[in-house]
């Protein structure tokens, strides 16, 4: 929207407050300069140009708050299991690619056992007989386990005695990975990509996010091991990206992040694992298998690293899924930062299973979750992967946006991409229709996950979130209004255009 200001014209819902719907805005210089519902008036000053983009819907930019963002670009990359439906169909679809595969070592995502009939994880034997030579990897869709073959196993030396190896009757490894020996797997794999894999990987990611309407990420990158630069180098590029990135720095090293700039630590640095791997951080042993999972650090060293974080004015950002790791979050929060938690906005990522005890701490201290309600939509209700591996007791209490939000806590909304797709509106769809009808949410506060909750969890929200005067230019069109369309139909809403501060973004 160069060369003057640009009357738009729309089905406008600002977000600053429920019902309040607009009809016009100005925009100027990637600002919005007047807005107004109706007719707009006859003295808005100056000479300007007209957008008309009735009759679709105008909301604020959406937003999605939790994006692995070189492994949502290394998805086009990597082979994808998604499709499968029955163990069989997994293996055919390695087959095919093995022959085709070049590079050290195959990859494979989106893998998700408890999606087939006859679901469970490949053998050592069975992934060697598609290849004894080529290395493969296949990662279980929450990005918590995974599968290597034999060759994989000597590419990436991983050693029997590893926490999360998983040993048959005779002491010996089945291929199955899960925590340190999983994440050591994975960041051995990855450390393989070059510079110029990794920069494609970033705008496959950005470019899906504008196709889906998504103008602001919050980009998980890097990870603890100090040779990792993938923050320095989404630094570099970002701004050549159609969308703007939030870079959440997934490492410990708090001067290193101090010296970049950057006012954030975190992301999902692992406090547990996952419901689906059987690692989240459970207080009673999961339904169906032994265990109450796993907790990756002491209070003591976590509250260390929360003081060094807290005390450089950093917002921090851990994953905690499970009660045991939610209380520890809690915990260690309330010990390094007290009361000035609330004005660092200090994040938990998921915050799937609270306790009320839990939820009125959050609510005191002023934690900010950040969560992902399609983790319901395709895992929730009756006979679900969550009530498989919780029972159904402690399945009904997974995830309660509802609760939360009567207790005053603002959730921001995200995807956990690649985990689910990075579809802000199948969040919000997920939201207003999870199999949980005691914890579905409105449209209104669905929208503001993604939205204004989504600007202020990441201290934005005097730029962006809402349409009103003086903040950014930044919308997303709609097709249809996902206010008056069937709540069941919000999914299938499509995106007509992004405009990023008055630009519009290609799509």
């Amino acid at each position: 929207m160069s060369g003057g200001p640009v009357l738009v014209r729309g089905r406008m819902h600002p977000m600053d407050r429920p019902g309040r719907v607009l009809g016009w805005m100005l925009v100027d210089a990637g600002r919005i300069a007047a807005a107004g519902s109706g007719e707009p008036p006859d003295d808005l000053p100056g000479s300007r140009s007209l957008l008309d983009l009735r009759p679709k819907t105008i909301i604020p930019v959406l937003h999605d708050c939790h994006v692995h963002f070189l492994q949502t670009g290394l998805m086009d990359l990597d082979v994808d299991l998604g499709s499968a439906s029955r163990f069989d169909e997994m293996l055919s679809l390695l087959a095919d690619a093995a022959p085709r595969h070049v590079g050290g070592i195959l990859r494979a995502h989106s893998f998700d056992p408890d999606l087939m009939s006859d679901g469970r994880y490949p053998t050592v034997a069975e992934l060697d007989a598609i290849s004894s030579i080529l290395p493969i990897l296949v990662k279980r869709r929450d990005g918590h386990s995974g599968v290597v073959n034999s060759a994989a196993w000597e590419f990436l030396s991983l050693s029997e005695g590893a926490s999360g190896v998983e040993l048959d009757e005779a002491g010996l490894p089945t291929g199955t990975l899960r925590a340190e020996a999983y994440t050591f797997a994975i960041r051995k794999a990855e450390g393989l990509l070059t510079r110029d894999e990794r920069v494609e990987c970033f705008r496959r990611a950005a470019a899906l996010a504008a196709r889906r309407g998504i103008g602001v990420v919050h980009a998980l990158a890097g990870s603890k091991e100090p040779s990792n630069t993938d923050v320095e180098l989404l630094l570099e590029v970002r701004d050549e990206l159609p969308i703007d990135t939030v870079v959440y720095s997934q490492m410990e090293d708090v001067e290193r992040v101090a010296a970049l700039g950057l006012p954030r630590i975190g992301g999902c640095l692992l406090l547990d694992g996952s419901f689906s791997s059987g690692t989240a951080a459970l207080a009673e042993p999961y339904a169906d298998r032994e265990g109450t999972g796993v907790l990756y650090y002491e209070d003591q060293q976590l509250t260390a690293f929360f003081r060094r974080a807290h005390g450089r004015g950093l917002q921090l950002s851990v994953h905690a899924l499970g009660e045991r790791a939610i209380d520890q979050a809690i915990r260690c929060y309330r010990e390094a930062a007290g009361s000035e938690t609330r004005e660092a906005r200090h994040r938990i990522e998921h915050c799937e299973l609270p306790s009320d005890a839990h939820i009125a701490a959050i609510a005191e201290l002023g934690i900010s979750p950040c969560v992902q309600p399609t983790f319901e939509f395709l895992w929730g209700g009756p006979g679900g992967m969550i009530e498989k591996r919780l029972g159904s007791a402690r399945a009904a209490r997974t995830n309660p946006h509802k609760t939360m939000l009567a207790a005053g806590i603002p959730l921001a909304g995200g995807s956990d991409s690649y985990v689910t797709p990075m579809d802000s509106l199948l969040g919000i769809h997920s939201a207003v229709n999870r199999p949980n009808e005691s914890e579905r949410v409105s449209v209104f506060d669905a929208v503001g996950f993604f939205t204004s909750a989504a600007a202020r969890v990441s201290f934005d929200e005097s730029r962006r979130g809402t349409l009103e005067v003086g903040k950014e230019a930044s919308f997303t069109v709609l097709d249809d209004d996902p206010f008056d369309v069937p709540p069941e139909t919000i999914r299938d809403i499509g995106v007509a255009a992004l405009y990023v501060r008055g630009e519009k973004v290609e799509i």
